[in-house]
């Protein structure tokens, strides 16, 4: 598990914008996550300052907490800059692959704006002045992932995720771009007895094949749309599958639906991953460019055998099979009441070790 760095100040700041769609979408899947879970943003080495690709180069860059924010219309001539913080998150592993920097991140904290403008103008207004701030910080260049940048002071409040994260979707809904979006919320999830699912430090979850698990989805809108959005939940169907629906007609601006999965019965160690889906149902008919954005958030999961049910198991069935043959070893001699209660207690642990024990809780 990494340290918690709740109320420290980020020293690396990432910035993604609408100039691409998958960009746009990756604001979404930030927002979507649940606490812990594993994000993946790249960068042409152009576009990352030289102090942050020697922290990259020396790996100093690894362990730090970082801001992932959203930035529009930065060269628009009609508007000002658009930018809303959105989450922060932990820097876990960076590479450079040709001329591409690659970022993971291990989301946390959502950015606190109670006190950042709500309204689109005033929104505006703060980006103009963020933008002039960090051209400045940077000696004049323009770099969307930087370690130097103005301190907006969003880590110094903490409070409660729902509320946070409500206030970051607000505040991206007034712009054009995610107007008409849906905003989705993953909680970490739920096992048995209700017990939080906490994700490692390569944001994977662990589950026995004992373990059931609830995953609770919040989604939310800004407005009302007529276009037809379906939220849904999709595993490999193999090693982890669902138990309840895996998918539900979005019909209101927000609600919040609960999946129950189940991971299956093995003999060996497998590797599976779970996927909350948000998209326009295109089968309802086509889709404005404005509901055409896709959110989607998922995470890797590994389905373990359980020691101690095979170990049970196997005893249950060793009992079982010498109950049931020790009337034969016996013989005659022995009495035939003794003999038919060994065989039926036997055939009982047989049963048991293969229909109960080996059936998933």
């Amino acid at each position: 598990m990494t340290a918690d760095m709740t109320g420290v100040r980020p020293s690396v700041l990432l910035l993604s914008s609408d100039s691409r769609r998958r960009y746009a979408e990756d604001v979404l899947r930030a927002l979507a996550l649940p606490r812990g879970a594993i994000i993946q943003f790249r960068y042409e080495t152009d576009y990352v300052a030289g102090a942050l690709q020697q922290a990259i180069a020396n790996g100093s860059a690894v362990g730090r907490r970082c801001l992932v924010a959203f930035l529009a219309d930065r060269e628009s001539p009609d508007a000002e800059p658009f930018v809303v913080p959105v989450r922060f998150a932990t820097v876990v592993t960076t590479a450079c692959v040709a001329d591409m920097a690659v970022f993971r991140l291990r989301v946390d904290d959502y950015a606190n704006l109670e006190e950042f403008p709500l309204t689109e103008a005033e929104i505006r207004a703060k980006g103009g002045w963020f933008v002039d701030r960090l051209a400045e910080a940077n000696g004049g260049r323009w770099y969307p992932a930087t370690t130097r940048f103005p301190d907006l002071h969003l880590h110094e409040q903490q409070g409660d995720d729902p509320i946070l994260w409500l206030g970051v979707a607000r505040r991206l809904a007034r712009h054009p771009t995610y107007r008409s979006s849906y905003f989705v919320r993953t909680e970490e999830p739920l096992l048995n007895r209700d017990r939080t699912g906490t994700l490692d430090a390569e944001g994977r979850l662990h589950l026995s094949d004992g373990d059931s698990v609830k995953m609770r989805v919040s989604f939310y809108s800004d407005g009302y749309t007529p276009t037809a959005k379906r939220l849904v939940c999709a595993t490999d169907g193999t090693f982890l599958k669902i138990a309840s629906d895996d998918s539900y007609d979005v019909a209101s601006r927000y609600d919040t639906v609960e999946f129950w999965l189940r991971p299956e019965m093995l003999g060996f160690d497998a590797l599976a991953r779970v996927g909350i889906t948000l998209a326009a149902d295109t089968q309802a008919g086509p889709v404005p460019g404005g509901d055409s954005l896709t959110t989607s958030a998922g995470f890797p999961v590994v389905v373990r055998r359980s020691r101690s049910r095979l170990f049970t198991r196997v005893s249950a069935s060793a009992a079982g099979a010498f109950l049931v043959a020790l009337p034969a070893v016996l013989g005659p001699g022995a009495g035939l009441p003794l003999r038919v209660l060994c065989a039926v207690c036997g055939a009982a642990l047989l049963a048991v070790a293969n229909i109960v024990i080996s059936h998933a809780r």
